[in-house]
């Protein structure tokens, strides 16, 4: 018997006692997951930032609210395009897509602390 760690329905972690064999379930499933994110990873790596932002069509008030709103989303990209392509991608996966530093870091192999402060360094740019 080993123990593994759950969330209940509350996400309250607990401790439950399984078999060998749902442990060895266990294992495979987290595995995978991993191996999803790695695959994940690769397809991002091989784009431009460019190709991650997804333009849409915002409803405005009016066709001046539509035309700030354009101005300043060319604004955001030009500064961003300023970064490296490191701290592009990671400022995307952090702030688009949600990864957190410690996610993004096992993803990219490096360590937490150089993911953040390639995050900052582009908010910092942004807030000039």
């Amino acid at each position: 018997m080993r123990k593994v760690e759950i969330k209940d329905s509350n996400g309250k972690k607990t401790f439950v006692e399984v078999s060998e064999e749902v442990y060895a379930v266990l294992q495979e499933e987290s595995k995978e997951k991993e191996r999803q994110r790695n695959e994940k990873r690769r397809h991002f790596d091989t784009r431009e930032l460019s190709d991650y932002i997804i333009h849409q069509k915002r409803v405005a008030e009016n066709l001046e609210d539509y035309c700030i709103n354009r101005e300043q989303l060319k604004e955001i990209q030009k500064v961003v395009g300023t970064c490296t392509k490191t701290q592009q991608r990671r400022f995307y996966l952090n702030r688009i897509c949600g990864y957190s530093y410690t996610e993004i870091a096992r993803i990219e192999g490096c360590n937490l602390i150089s993911v953040r402060e390639s995050v900052l360094t582009v908010l910092k740019k942004l807030k000039k």
